[in-house]
């Protein structure tokens, strides 16, 4: 009787354990994680930028909350555009889910330009002086121009998942 007691007990207290981080994220909103995965854009209507092959770019993104005061978040983006062009691409994060006009989460100069290798690949880490409410959804954007201009030169997008 006291063996299956302390099986008893030892369940509750691994299950107790395993759900801790859910629960406490359920009645704080403490988010301090998200992650996305880039998908090519429904089109790119830019002769002047858009690649004459079928845009195949890929790639990920992921957002921590860094804490401190003021409040900083890292912003990791690794991104292949599926072919060489050695140029820059510009990036954004934005509120609202992918193909949505919502706002930037800071200031449009502040995403610094990803610089693509020859091979297609290229990667950008900033911190940023921002705060991302956990209640929100945010997407990221990718563009075939070094600027962000608008919607018609997006050539992927990533919706943010909670972790």
């Amino acid at each position: 009787m006291i063996t299956r007691i302390g099986v008893l007990a030892c369940l509750f207290a691994s299950a107790a354990c395993a759900s801790s981080g859910a629960a406490r994220r359920a009645t704080t909103g403490a988010v301090s994680k998200w992650t996305g995965s880039f998908r090519p854009a429904a089109s790119a209507s830019n002769a002047t930028f858009a690649p004459t092959a079928p845009n195949r770019g890929i790639g990920t993104i992921t957002v921590t909350s860094m804490g401190g005061t003021p409040a900083t978040t890292r912003f990791n983006v690794s991104i292949n555009t599926g072919g060489g062009s050695g140029d820059q691409v510009a990036w954004a994060v934005f509120s609202g889910g992918c193909g949505s006009p919502g706002p930037y989460v800071a200031g449009q100069n502040q995403f610094p330009p990803i610089s693509v290798s020859s091979s297609g690949d290229g990667r950008v880490q900033v911190d940023l002086p921002v705060t991302l409410d956990p209640r929100a959804s945010y997407h990221a954007n990718v563009y075939w121009t070094p600027r962000v201009n608008d919607m018609n030169d997006v050539m992927m997008c990533a919706n943010l998942q909670a972790q």
